[in-house]
């Protein structure tokens, strides 16, 4: 059999019912010819500072074959935090409902639209199997690296041909949501919700609140000149939570699309050829999947994900990019309404440019902080002087630091700091 695979979180309490029980039936409708487990072993899937919102478990099984021969196979199990650590959080925001239907329901017919229209479009790993409990919801999903697939350095950014790949997928999966909800009307009410709800309104700027007086004294840390004058167009909590309320809600009169609403670089794999081009690529994690504007994916995947020395420089040409795969499938699809212009996507961007600043001053912090132990979402939320100081290093890291001096002056030129 092969080697022990290497855990990369230790620190993960992984739940004693994710065990050799749990896994036999799902092996018995998924491996044929299946006899038993030999082996049975469960690491972290990813390292401390990848996954914030749920339990992440690579489980590694060494299996029997009723021939007598023996073979390994692996699969990625997906569960809910503990309600004390960040879970309640997760849980109000309706995170696992959303993907246990992207990827039961949506997803597969995302794909059999392109494949009707003659094209094998693979938008997301295989879901093997589902559990919905009182406690927590579970998914189960191939385990993409057994198919070679990989995520990019996060830290460094995606060049351009990465991002290039990125965001052709992104129109893929943008135009068969709009062509679905053509042919089958709306999506379920849950996907019209975002974090920027009236009943998450208390909680929200109160982390806000916990959270700015120490982000706005990194700020003063940073090294960018003029600092104060970015302070003083900084927005209250009461005011940022405004905002983004009203950039989430639908204006059925333009170009909508289902988000996949947590568009950055882990939610992204590759894999390759062997003269290094990309092959294929792939999304992972459908939780935050919201119906309304393609700007804010675009948004978010460009200010987390591309690399400092394109971010800025070549943001007009991403949505080019995005924009001339949209039409591609639009088209293929049938797509029976206005196609949007360059020039719409471009007004589309500006309208809703400020989801940069949440971005920015949000998510970013996360996603570009180097693996540690201490990063999760409940150290990300707790009160009090020690989490104070975890929080104080995500706002100086350097990694972060580096892309703020880059994105303040460049938000700003685009009148997309000004709150008022």
């Amino acid at each position: 059999m092969s080697a022990k695979p290497i855990n990369p979180n230790e620190h993960l309490d992984i739940p004693q019912w994710i065990n050799e029980d749990y896994f036999r039936p799902i092996l018995e409708k998924d491996v044929d010819n299946f006899d038993r487990i030999v082996n049975f072993t469960r690491i972290a899937a990813t390292a401390p500072g990848e996954n914030y919102t749920s339990i992440m478990v690579r489980v590694v099984l060494d299996i029997l074959f009723k021939d007598g021969s023996q073979g390994q196979t692996s699969y990625i199990l997906k569960t809910g935090l503990d309600i004390n650590k960040g879970g309640a959080m997760v849980n109000q925001m309706g995170m696992f409902p959303k993907e246990k239907e992207m990827y039961k329901v949506l997803v597969p017919q995302f794909v059999k639209l392109f494949k009707d229209a003659g094209q094998d479009i693979e938008l997301a790993p295989k879901c093997v199997h589902t559990e919905e409990t009182p406690e927590r919801i579970t998914l189960v999903f191939e385990d993409l690296r057994r198919r070679n697939f990989q995520n990019f350095d996060r830290l460094k950014g995606f060049d351009l041909p990465h991002i290039r790949c990125v965001l052709r997928k992104l129109a893929e999966l943008h135009a068969a949501s709009a062509v679905y909800k053509e042919l089958c009307g709306p999506y379920d009410d849950m996907f019209y919700k975002s974090l920027f709800s009236e009943q998450n309104r208390m909680m929200a700027t109160k982390l806000k609140e916990l959270r700015d007086p120490g982000y706005i004294k990194a700020m003063r840390e940073w090294g960018i000149p003029e600092i104060e004058k970015y302070i003083n167009k900084y927005p209250s909590p009461s005011k940022f939570f405004d905002n983004g309320i009203k950039i989430n809600q639908v204006e059925e009169n333009e170009f909508n699309v289902l988000n996949h609403g947590d568009s950055w670089s882990n939610n992204l794999m590759f894999n390759y050829k062997e003269n290094g081009e990309i092959d294929q690529t792939i999304f992972v994690d459908l939780q935050l999947s919201k119906w309304g504007t393609p700007a804010q994916d675009l948004l978010y995947m460009i200010i987390t994900s591309a690399s400092l020395d394109i971010k800025t420089k070549e943001f007009d040409h991403f949505i080019q990019i995005y924009h001339e795969r949209l039409v591609e499938c639009l088209k293929l699809l049938n797509y029976t309404k206005r196609i949007p212009t360059l020039k719409d996507m471009h007004i589309m961007i500006f309208k809703y440019g400020s989801w940069a600043f949440n971005t920015a001053t949000g998510v970013l912090v996360a996603t570009s902080m180097p693996s540690d132990k201490d990063s999760n979402m409940d150290n990300m939320m707790a009160p009090g002087p020690e989490a104070d100081a975890i929080r104080h290093k995500t706002f100086i890291n350097p990694y972060y630091v580096k892309a703020m001096q880059q994105l303040l002056p460049f938000l700003d030129r685009k009148g997309l700091l000004d709150f008022e």
